[in-house]
């Protein structure tokens, strides 16, 4: 049998089986509008427009795999469903009604059996992309409208946070950037404990002391609870608590867990202890950091702000307490690019869409367009496929249709599995 899914993208692109559909009352009936359909709770489907025995009819439609599901749902309870006009199922099983006692007209389309084999073709397929046979021969520009439209999901997702930071009167655009580069600096695996860190420090305190490095540090690490025990992680250890000691009252909340760090199957160069001090070291010279953003006028600019390298005593560190043979500790190319496509644009783009920076939506997309694409397997396995980006908003595009569409196998929400599917109405077997 189909999936509730199935059926309804049958419903929402008319791919059922003739222009007239009969409901199982007999009623005669003709879909002027499918309606527009709804991701969030309640019908799935809103103002559609129906034409019954000559009578037209508005309101919403709802989907299910069999009609019963009406009632296991609660839609019969449910005041949200009494504007529902037509129930469509795969499965006719029983009449249903809701919570006024009105009967609601029920109808099963009928399709060609090309679609539900495409379909089933694609959900089942065990390869790295269920389209992979097809592909190639994607109309370029129909893949390019595609891409675009994904790059703009990706983005948004990333902001929702920073919206929300910004929607707050109490706080400022600045300490919006200052959570979203803290989830950066935790890239990949330690983006939960540098959140949990910024939390849980004031943000107005830390500025307050921006002027003092081994303030900056010992508010940072100390509260990251990383030196502790200080004393068996040698003199600059022990130098930070006590600081730390000294400053803490002024700020609640109590050091996280160190085990919540995660160093294993790290480079050293990404370890946290680096990167809590490069931030630190960012938010000694640069902060704040709004202005100096959309100020900037080349790439090259941009990615100047963050090659701030951690503090002198990391030269010969990667950990408190062992020495390693001297070195800077500057972030590379490939990190600072990666906390311009994830903290820099999402957080242009949150500017814009609340109204504060009404060109920074325009600055990240040209932001997206000048660096370059992302290298990592994901990327590398589209390129096996003829698909390569030529620019990082095309790579966050592709990042984006494997991880939410070919790997969850939401075909149906693809518009590329969409075409494949839609096109199989028109095949001869």
């Amino acid at each position: 049998m189909a999936t509730e899914g199935f059926i309804q993208f049958i419903w929402k692109h008319r791919l059922y089986s003739g222009k007239s559909l009969i409901t199982t009352c007999g009623q005669n009936l003709e879909v002027e509008n499918p309606g527009e359909q709804n991701f969030h709770a309640g019908p799935d489907f809103f103002n559609a427009r129906i034409r019954m025995d000559q009578l037209v009819w508005a309101g919403n439609v709802e989907v299910h795999r069999r009609a019963s599901d009406w009632y296991k749902h609660g839609h019969h309870l449910d005041l949200a469903y009494n504007n529902v006009i037509l129930h469509v199922v795969g499965d006719y099983d029983t009449d249903v009604t809701n919570s006024r006692g009105r009967r609601i007209q029920t109808v099963v389309p009928g399709y060609h059996k090309n679609l539900i084999r495409q379909y089933q073709a694609l959900k089942s397929s065990e390869s790295w992309l269920p389209c992979s046979g097809y592909i190639r021969n994607i109309n370029p520009r129909r893949l390019g409208h595609w891409l675009a439209s994904l790059q703009t999901e990706r983005v948004i997702k990333k902001c929702c946070h920073i919206e929300q930071i910004l929607c707050d009167p109490s706080r400022n655009q600045d300490e919006a950037l200052f959570m979203a580069l803290a989830s950066g600096y935790g890239l990949p695996v330690n983006t939960l404990p540098f959140e949990l860190l910024a939390k849980g420090i004031n943000y107005s305190y830390l500025i307050d002391h921006r002027d003092s490095l081994p303030d900056l540090e010992s508010i940072l690490f100390g509260h990251s609870g990383m030196l502790f025990p200080a004393r068996e992680k040698g003199p600059y250890a022990s130098f930070l608590w006590s600081r730390y000691i000294e400053l803490k009252d002024s700020f609640s909340g109590k050091p996280l867990s160190p085990y919540l760090w995660k160093f294993l199957r790290l480079r050293p160069a990404s370890f946290p202890t680096l990167r809590i001090s490069q931030f630190a070291s960012l938010i000694h010279k640069r902060f704040p950091l709004t202005a100096n953003i959309l100020g900037v006028d080349s790439m090259a600019e941009m990615e100047q702000i963050f090659r701030i390298g951690a503090s002198e005593y990391w030269d010969g560190h990667y950990l408190f307490g062992k020495c390693s043979p001297p070195k800077p500790k500057i972030p590379g190319d490939q990190f600072i690019s990666t906390l311009i496509i994830n903290v820099v644009v999402p957080f242009l783009y949150a500017l814009d869409r609340n109204g504060k920076r009404s060109i920074a939506g325009i600055r990240a997309c040209e932001i997206l367009f000048q660096l370059k694409a992302e290298s990592n397997q994901i990327i590398k396995n589209w390129e096996l496929y003829g698909i390569n980006a030529n620019n990082a908003m095309e790579s966050q595009a592709l990042l984006q249709l494997y991880n939410v569409y070919c790997k969850q196998k939401r075909c149906l929400d693809c518009q590329i599995g969409a075409d494949l599917i839609k096109a199989a109405n028109h095949e001869k077997k």
